[in-house]
């Protein structure tokens, strides 16, 4: 009754202790405490109306029965004298009611544990000749009311087998659960508090005799008994030994022997006079225990037996044995709390003072244990000794050697307390109540009161008070502890351990106790056939086990419940669980059916309730038809109520349902009552029920709180990853099969229609996963169907051959046995059977547990002509009984294999089928709810976006036009389109300042702010890059006349960011009468160059560049940018403080200078929006403030958890793809409109682009895809650009990318399918659901890109991926270069149209409109023809690019001959070769120039796995701003951002790139090795680890490699991301293969020591995390197994005390304390993947259930997929261990 506070113990679980065993006493506060007595029922009251019994009823049902008997009070103590004490319990009930014994025992045996044998006997039948026994071993837990019952032996004569099974009450009480008929029970415990064992009977051979009569007594004609006999003997040879069960009864002499262990040399028979006889050795000895009527004459000799208990270690069993004896020893030990028990049974021979023979005959063990068999058996010095764990045990023994009277008085030694190791043990009691906690105990301690699972009280010793010989204490419950709600209470005594001095908790008798506090507003709840339950509204259904439970046999034949009916267990409980946030309500219901006709109702009467109007509320799961409520009719109400309630999408089958209605009660009490007409075709369930009055309301969610629930649902579905990942995927047929083609296949339609039946057979409740089955009769029952196969595909498919898979389930009936028959046929047309499987009669079907088994056959290779199908099944019941109790029939099916094409009438019951109306109705809620959610956003978005094509609209009349759906949509496609097209997670900022006067400020700025902020961002995902195009620069006035227009340039591609440092200082400038010849050059290329810089021209004289800088910064448009604008302006200079030289560089350039700067700055102080403007004096305060208003930015444009997820992450590349190719448009016009012309004739089948590559297939489906999006905001539009980014080739991704935007774009809420197979085959049914809703668009460019991560042309370019027929409203676009895909394309038959080459007139369209209409640039006649006449032009890639070239070209007068020059190139590769070219003369040579810098930029973005973002560059580059920004500027057309990694445009420019500068293969290792060095300099970063093994793999660099992918930082940010898995792959299979990964990661994981691990528990178990998902993706799965245990256990540690809860067991009045964080149970379901992997599928179902339960309260999105994903898996291992055992 105590747990050890020691970080030894074996579970690190909850914070809270166990103690011993409690008294059998239990307290329930009334239902209603704030109602006076006067109007309402008080606990006798209550108790009262619990008791009452309908009179009328009672005498109806007795006058049917044919006998009855009056039950024993089972929970009497029954023993033959005071000497002898032994548990016995007897129960009978009438077929077909199962019969309970409660019996005098407690499950909850604390410390040490506790072993029993189980002994159960029963006779049945007309005439009790059917016998069956079994001798069971009990294994109690340590508290928490655990118990596991394990079968030792059994024997049986007639039709049923031992179908035993245990109950155990609120309080512990163990409860027998038995078949029909007469039982007797008996318990053996090695717990001396449960009988001392006395009762077993010695009988030895006399004079040598081998025939021996034993005083087994024969039980009387309506009976049968279980006796265990253990059994000694010698042939003068050898020694024998062995146990035996023997069944025993008078009718027909029912006999039976059985050996449970040891030699078979002993013969037992009948008799005279029924006597059972013994023929074994001479000089036998038997022991006897006997499991009724024990003969107590004193002429029966006692065997010896022993009840002991030790701490740990060794311990002496017997202290003197006898020369031949046969032991059974059952030892128990407690390991832990609540389940951590571990029971065995021993067999032990003993022959001449040795031990000749050891075995366990039976064990069992709980959590977190390996095994049973933990305990050894020596002899030393004549003693028996055991050898156990150094935890507490209990022992007993067993034996056939016999005892004297002072043996048996000395056999019990358990006196001490196995807690403390003190002689004698803390003994006290508590009484709980609604205010207050008194109690009492033997000795002075220190109390803990502990509320659910915290500890919210002490009470030291100083505070006992002392009377009669008992310290006495007492405790009022704080405010704070009095909340609503269903709180177990638990009172320890805290006592020192003798051994440890550690403290020991120890549970007071009377505790643990359960307490209501009710809402108020709440009259009576009741969970029907369930135990208690809090639900989410704080309503607590009250257990009806404990209000309505009954075990006498007298009433109704031994029903266990007042209420009467039977309680069903739902069949799938996930389903019901998912529907309702409250499932566990839903798990059990009381039903009306049951097979004895008089007792098909159910009724619940509760009295004393004030008379007047309440809401009831009912849970059910399916639609009742004779529910009544005082004598009303309510199924009608609760029906229309129901029906409200459905809307598409929702589950098909039970459903939970919670349903209010309005009742009256005007006698003082109700009656919930339903009395079905037909159980066969309905039977009403009841899962709870509840009470209100008028006063009562729901908890109220606001709007914000469901929107943050939509919110993290959205999160949770993009984060779930699939269960086959790209890197392990085996080659696979995209195949799948048809619906079921059967009619009503399991009689969900509540009858027989389809079928064509014969003989007795019918509809009736359950099924294997289903709500209903067929059940048959003593006589044969048949069924039979036909499917024509012509209603669902055409003789051409069906003359292939297609697998034909026909199966259906069953199982035995009610009381065993029966016969079951399946055959299946293929038909020609003319009904010839071409083909026939059939089982022939199988049976009896005798199976123990009862499992569904199944019958199946897949024909294959049948040859044509098969036209129908002809399914046909029988069964009937093998004993003849009246009745159906024949075998039971369900899930008939037969399903066709086909492709991935829809069948016409297929029908999937999961999707929601939706008509035009209701889609209109949906998409009207979905746009109200959004807008709504969104108002001041999107007001804000009218206001910013100027929305033409809703003048004026205030938000309010957009909401309330309820005509006007399309411009709701397009409000509300732009503002998701907005959201989409967010700021790329790029940070560009310009700086502005003076170059002389702060050289320390940019020192101080760079080496702390800018580097602070960088880290920041990498941490955010976020790219920092500074521009300052002054720094770096040894002068001011550069001489290339570009200086303005980069610098303005650069400004706008940094904007809205900012910065400016002002001093005295006012810079380059100029005025009217001292003109600057560089500086006005630099003003007319700008103004030349871009037309939008048109204006500075007003500012050409009397403006310096800085204040230029500031105009297009921020003065000319401050509302755009002035939050992210800052200025800072330096305080002026001393001279005492300064040198000479300083303060002149700090000082202005002149008296005007000094006047132009000092009305810049006012301009900027006085702006009438207020900007931001700070004041300093030094550097290192100027790098402070920068360093803070960054930060601020950071945080507020990127906030920590705003990260993109994988889903935006992907969006975000092809969104960047597209708009790079959206740019301009090289191309026939014409092509858009063929696109549209065929998307307008409504194509079932993809229309394809063909075309060479550079003809210009991406741009122009970009550029429609944008058009199709501009013009028709309520289509769905999803662009896929194959190979664009690292994992777009993959084709699984692209579908699973293509269902999450669905789901996002519809509200679809429906899970993503996990497996490869599944993706594939849905395909159809999710673009048919979203052509039910919208017009949808599919555009997928490049297929011949397509990789299943092979980096082969596999079968994926087959493209039988994509549906044969697109549902309506469905169009799909797609490109692909030549090759395999294009040939699948053609194959097809795929409607498509080729890119040609251009002509020339539209070569000379493109020419004027792109240079003149764009640009303004003009050519003459001669260019232009030379142009349009070369044949390369043609291609589009080419043109663009060479127009590019032409229209930044400096000098017309020599741009003739640069035209000719570059046409000297014959394809875009060779001209971008001279484009690198005119590079290289541009930024290699000159003043501002760098040597190879085109060679060293572009190798980078060459050799990089991503790219490169801009700061890497200048950083690896080591290059100014000055020198980098018009570099850029020049390469910019030709490269694409993705949200700040820089790549090239087109695969000709990367071509170029490497054979010009990568030609050799040591140029291109030259160059990985170059970027690893730069970027293994770096700190770790996300970004890092993304380039180092990509280029340390290329580079050869295997011993580098090995070391960064073995570390646990690289590791841990490479496997948190799915390319990152692929890139750690990678990599393993370059160094040698995955056991190398294995050795590397589990070496390195049991270096860290823990005291590391508990210092950032959150890291590692992460880390854990990754570990165990990266083992199991690689196969490794015994090293994944290892790793998920720790990491559950260091999980629990880490979030015992934040999430600990309380887990109820929705079946029994068991309950655990566990942790129910989300990362636990995510774990959890990992370890039960890799158990299922493994092939350990008991495993695999028992991780999975404790990962269900443990949500006991499914509140958030969260919790509800993670339930249905582990759902789900736990489906899959029951049916794969199904099929592992089948097999």
């Amino acid at each position: 009754m105590a747990q050890r506070l020691s970080s030894k113990s074996k579970k690190a679980g909850p914070n809270i202790i166990r103690g011993y065993r409690r008294e059998l006493t239990y307290f329930e506060v009334p239902v209603r405490s704030d109602i006076p007595k006067t109007t309402y029922a008080d606990r006798g009251v209550i108790k009262e109306i619990f008791d009452e019994v309908d009179e009328e009823a009672i005498a109806k049902l007795a006058s049917e029965r044919e006998n009855s008997t009056v039950l024993q009070d089972q929970r009497d103590t029954t023993v033959s004298d005071d000497f002898v004490k032994t548990i016995y319990g007897h129960c009978l009930s009438k077929i077909p009611t199962r019969s309970y014994g409660k019996i005098n025992f407690n499950v909850n045996a604390y410390y040490g544990g506790c072993t029993a044998l189980y002994f159960v006997s029963c006779a049945s039948g007309n005439n009790k000749n059917e016998t069956c026994v079994e001798l069971l071993l009990l294994r109690s837990g340590f508290d928490c009311n655990h118990v596991e019952v394990s079968p030792i032996a059994s024997s049986q004569d007639g039709y049923f087998n031992p179908a035993n099974s245990h109950y155990v009450d609120e309080e512990g009480t163990f409860i027998g659960d038995c078949q029909y008929g007469t039982n007797h029970l008996m318990l053996l415990a090695n717990d001396c508090r449960y009988g001392n064992l006395r009762n077993g009977i010695y009988v030895e051979s006399q004079n040598k005799k081998p025939l021996l009569h034993l005083p087994v007594p024969m039980c009387k004609e309506d009976s049968c008994g279980l006796t265990l006999i253990l059994c000694s003997g010698s042939d003068g040879v050898k020694y024998h030994n062995a146990v035996y069960i023997l069944r025993t009864g008078v009718s027909n002499r029912k006999f039976e022997s059985k050996l449970v262990s040891g030699e078979d040399k002993f013969k037992f028979d009948l008799g005279e006079n029924h006597m059972v006889t013994v023929h074994g050795p001479s000089n036998s000895r038997y022991g006897l225990f006997h499991n009724a009527n024990n003969p107590t004459s004193k002429q029966n000799q006692n065997v010896l037996v022993t009840q002991t208990q030790c701490l740990s270690g060794k311990h002496t069993l017997l202290t003197k044995l006898h020369e031949q004896c046969t032991l059974v020893v059952l030892c128990s030990n407690s390991y832990g709390v609540e389940d951590c028990t571990i029971s065995s049974m021993y067999f032990l021979a003993i022959n001449n003072q040795n031990l000749e023979d050891i075995q366990e005959v039976a064990g069992s063990f709980g959590t977190d244990c390996k095994k049973s068999n933990i305990w050894k058996f020596e002899i030393v010095d004549g003693k028996l000794v055991v050898i156990g764990p150094n935890e507490p045990c209990k022992y007993a023994v067993l034996s056939n050697v016999k005892a004297s009277y002072m043996d048996l008085v000395s056999c019990i030694s358990q006196d001490g307390c196995l807690a403390t190791g003190e002689s004698t043990k803390t003994t006290g009691n508590v009484k709980v109540t609604m205010e207050e906690i008194t109690g009492h105990l033997n000795k002075s301690s220190t109390i803990r009161i502990m509320l659910d699972h915290n500890f919210v009280h002490t009470i030291s010793i100083d505070e006992l008070t002392y009377r009669d010989g008992e310290y006495i204490f007492s405790y009022q419950w704080q405010d704070n502890e009095k909340y609503v709600g269903y709180h177990k209470v638990r009172i320890f005594a805290i006592k020192k351990n003798l051994n440890t001095d550690e403290d020991v908790f120890i549970e007071l008798s009377g505790s643990p106790c359960s307490i209501t506090r009710q809402k108020p507003g709440v009259i009576y709840a009741l969970n029907c056939a369930g135990p208690a339950y809090q639900d989410l509204n704080d309503i607590v259904y009250s257990s009806e086990h404990y209000q309505f439970a009954n075990f006498d046999s007298n009433f109704l034949s031994g029903m266990q419940s007042k209420a009467v009916g039977s309680v069903k267990t739902q069949t799938i409980l996930p389903t019901s669980m998912l529907n309702s946030h409250d499932g566990f309500l839903y798990s059990v219901s009381r039903s009306a059916y049951t097979e004895q006709k008089s007792e098909q109702r159910f009724r619940y009467k509760v009295n004393g309730i004030p008379n007047g109007s309440y809401k009831l509320r009912v849970h059910v799961v399916d639609v009742p038809e004779d529910m009544t409520f005082n004598g009303r009719p309510i199924s009608k109400d609760i029906k229309e109520i129901i029906e409200t309630m459905k809307k598409p999408g929702d589950l098909v089958g039970p459903t939970c349902y919670c349903v209010d209605i309005n009742v009256d009660i005007h006698s003082n009490f109700f009656e919930i009552e339903s009395e079905s007409k037909d159980v066969h075709r309905h039977a009403d369930q009841i899962c709870a029920f509840a009470l209100l009055d008028m006063t009562y309301s729901d908890k109220i969610f606001t709007e914000s709180q469901k929107k943050q629930e939509y919110i993290e649902r959205q999160k949770v579905i993009d984060k779930i990853p699939p269960l086959t990942t790209i890197n392990t995927r085996k080659n696979m047929s995209i195949v799948g099969w048809s619906q079921n083609l059967l009619h009503n296949p399991t009689g969900e339609n509540g009858d027989l229609t389809f079928w064509k039946t014969e003989g007795d057979i019918r509809v009736c409740d359950g099924g294997y996963d289903t709500d209903t089955c067929f059940v048959t009769s003593h006589i044969w029952g048949s069924k039979y169907q036909e499917v024509n196969l012509l209603d669902y595909f055409t003789e051409e498919y069906l003359d292939t051959s297609p697998g034909i898979m026909v199966l259906e389930d069953y199982k035995e009936g009610d009381f065993g046995g029966g016969n079951y028959c399946f055959t299946a046929q293929l038909l020609s047309t003319d009904r010839k059977v071409l083909k026939e499987y059939t089982t022939g009669e199988v049976g009896p079907l005798y199976y123990l547990h009862s499992e569904w088994e199944e019958a199946n056959i897949i024909f294959s290779d049948y040859g044509s002509g098969v036209r129908f199908v002809a399914f046909s099944s029988k069964g009937k019941d093998s004993k003849s009984r009246a009745g159906f109790f024949g075998p039971y029939i369900s899930g008939a099916e037969v399903r066709v294999k086909k492709k991935s094409t829809q069948s016409e009438d297929d029908s999937y019951a999961d999707i929601p089928q939706m008509d035009k109306a209701d889609s209109k109705l949906a998409v009207e809620r979905l746009v109200s709810k959004v807008l709504t959610d969104n108002a001041a956003l999107m007001e804000q978005f009218i206001k910013e976006d100027d929305v033409q094509d809703l003048p004026n609209m205030k938000l309010s009349s957009a909401l309330e036009d309820e005509t006007g759906q399309e411009s709701k949509w397009a409000l509300l496609k732009r503002f998701l389109t907005k959201q989409k097209l967010e700021k790329k997670r790029e940070i560009r900022v310009f700086v502005s300042s003076t170059f002389k006067d702060f050289a320390k400020e940019r020192d101080e700025i760079i080496k702390t702010a800018f580097s602070e902020i960088r880290r920041l961002c990498t941490e955010r995902g976020v790219f920092f890059t500074y521009v300052d195009l002054r720094w770096g620069i040894t002068s001011e006035q550069t001489s290339d006349g570009k200086t303005i227009a980069i610098c303005l340039q650069e400004i706008d591609r940094c904007r809205p960011y900012f910065i400016c440092l002002m001093g005295e200082r006012y810079g380059w400038s100029q005025r009217k009468e001292d003109p600057d010849d560089v500086l006005n050059s630099t003003f007319d290329y700008a103004i030349e160059s871009y037309p939008n810089l048109k204006w500075i021209d007003e500012f050409r004289y009397g403006s310096s560049v800085t204040q230029l800088e500031v105009l297009q910064g921020v003065l000319n448009n401050p509302n755009v940018s002035k939050d992210k604008c800052f200025f800072y302006m330096r305080d002026p200079p001393s001279k005492e403080k300064v040198s000479s030289q300083e303060y002149k560089n700090l000082s202005s350039e002149s008296e005007w200078h000094h006047q132009q700067q000092e009305r810049l700055k006012t301009q900027v102080k006085e702006h009438p929006l207020g900007l931001n403007i700070t004041t300093f004096k030094s550097a290192t305060e100027v790098a402070n403030n920068i360093k803070r208003d960054l930060e601020q930015c950071v945080n507020i444009d990127f906030p920590k958890g705003t990260e993109l997820t994988q889903l935006e992450r992907m969006r975000e590349a092809h969104n960047a793809f597209g708009e790079a190719r959206q740019r301009v448009y090289i191309g026939r016009q014409d092509y858009f409109k063929n696109i549209t012309e065929a998307r307008d004739k409504g194509i079932t089948k993809p229309f394809i682009i063909l075309g060479e590559s550079g003809s210009g297939k991406s741009s122009l489906i970009a550029n429609w895809a944008k058009k199709i999006e501009d013009a028709e905001a309520t289509t769905f539009v999803f662009v896929h650009f194959i190979g664009s980014s690292a994992d777009s080739s993959d084709y699984i991704k692209l579908i699973r990318r293509l269902f999450e935007e669905m789901n996002i774009f519809y509200d679809f809420d429906m899970q993503i399918p996990t497996s490869d197979s599944l993706l594939i085959n849905d395909i159809g049914k999710w673009l048919r659901m979203a052509g039910s809703r919208t017009k949808v668009v599919i555009v997928l460019d490049a297929l011949n890109q397509l990789d299943d991560g092979t980096g082969e042309d596999g079968s994926e370019h087959d493209l039988m991926w994509i549906p044969e027929e697109l549902p309506s409203n469905v169009f799909m676009l797609c490109s692909t270069l030549p090759g395999r895909a294009m040939q699948s394309c053609l194959r097809n038959k795929w409607p498509n149209m080729k890119v040609e080459p251009l002509q020339e007139s539209q070569k000379m369209q493109i020419i004027t409109d792109y240079l003149q209409g764009v640009y303004g640039k003009t050519l003459n006649s001669e260019q232009k023809i030379m142009l349009v006449n070369a044949q390369q032009t043609s291609n589009p890639l080419y043109l663009k690019s060479l127009l590019d070239e032409i229209r930044i070209f400096g000098s017309f007068r020599q741009l003739t001959d640069k035209i000719k020059e570059y046409l000297s190139a014959r394809n875009p590769q060779e001209l971008f070769a001279k484009i690198l070219e005119r590079l290289e003369h541009d930024f290699e040579t000159g003043t501002n120039s760098r040597k190879y810098l085109v060679r060293d930029a572009t190798t980078a973005l060459w050799c990089s796995n991503r790219g490169m973002s801009e700061s890497e560059l200048i950083e690896l580059l080591d290059i100014p701003s000055a020198i980098w920004s018009p570099f850029y500027l020049s390469l910019y057309e030709n490269l694409v951002n993705r949200n700040g990694i820089l790549n090239f445009f087109h695969d000709h420019l990367r071509q170029a790139v490497a054979k010009k500068y990568l030609s050799t293969k040591e140029d291109k290792i030259e160059g990985y090795s170059r970027l690893a060095d730069y970027f293994s300099s770096k700190e770790t970063s996300n970004r890092t680890v993304e380039e180092m093994p990509f280029l340390l793999s290329k580079a050869k660099k295997m011993d580098r490699l090995k070391a960064t992918v073995s570390d646990f930082d690289v590791f841990y940010r490479l496997a948190d991301d799915e390319d990152g898995i692929f890139e750690l792959i990678k990599a393993w299979r370059k160094l040698g293969g995955y056991s190398l990964a294995e050795e590397a990661y589990m070496s390195e994981l049991f270096k860290i020591p823990k005291t590391t691990i508990r210092a950032d528990i959150k890291y590692y178990c992460k880390l854990f995390s990754l570990l165990g998902n990266f083992f199991r993706t690689l196969g490794l799965t015994h090293a994944a197994k290892k790793v998920y245990k720790t990491l559950v256990k260091q999980l629990e540690l880490s979030y015992d005390e934040t999430h600990d809860t309380i887990v109820y067991s929705a079946y029994d009045q068991s309950w655990k304390y566990r942790c129910n964080h989300p990362e636990v149970i995510k774990a959890l379901q990992n370890l039960g993947t890799v158990y299922t992997q493994l092939g350990r599928y008991d495993k695999a179902i028992s991780v999975y259930k404790d990962a269900i339960c443990r949500q006991n309260r499914i509140e958030t999105p969260s919790q509800k997929i993670q339930v249905r994903f582990t759902s789900f898996s736990n489906t899959l291992s029951m049916n794969a261990a199904i099929l592992n055992d089948n097999n």
